[in-house]
């Protein structure tokens, strides 16, 4: 829809990069999104399983010349560490092409980060695992 694509550009709202989708079966990865990163700023948001506001990382990324944000948690739900996307997507530089997607790790999934020659960075312990449910915070557009 033209006027609402409009409206989202003046607001300074960019579309989000999905790497999952909530199915009947579960989350549900959209496969491999290679994406060049441009920015990270950490924002606030509020937490889907208990309402109260934490912190995320917000990260602008470029897919197909579309600029697009996705967010993921600052910490680790239960350890309060940081948490391994974080770790992972700071070795990263800014302007660098990745490719990003989700995986299943038993009944949890996780974001693989590889560069486009198929290395990996992904270093991820099974505590590390989070829901992608945990990626997709209630928010205000920060």
């Amino acid at each position: 829809m033209k006027i609402s694509k409009e409206l989202m550009e003046l607001a300074g709202i960019k579309p989000k990069l999905k790497l999952g989708i909530k199915t009947d079966r579960g989350v549900q990865s959209t496969g491999p999104h290679v994406v060049k990163m441009i920015s990270d700023k950490i924002v606030a948001g509020l937490d889907r399983d208990t309402g109260k506001q934490i912190e995320f990382v917000k990260y602008i990324v470029d897919e197909g010349g579309t600029e697009k944000e996705y967010r993921t948690r600052l910490k680790h739900k239960e350890t309060g560490e940081l948490n391994y996307l974080v770790q992972n997507l700071a070795l990263i530089t800014e302007g660098s092409t990745v490719v990003l997607e989700m995986k299943k790790m038993g009944v949890k999934n996780y974001i693989e980060v590889r560069h486009e020659d198929g290395t990996l960075l992904t270093d991820t312990d099974q505590e590390d695992v989070q829901s992608l449910e945990d990626e997709s915070p209630q928010y205000d557009n920060n």
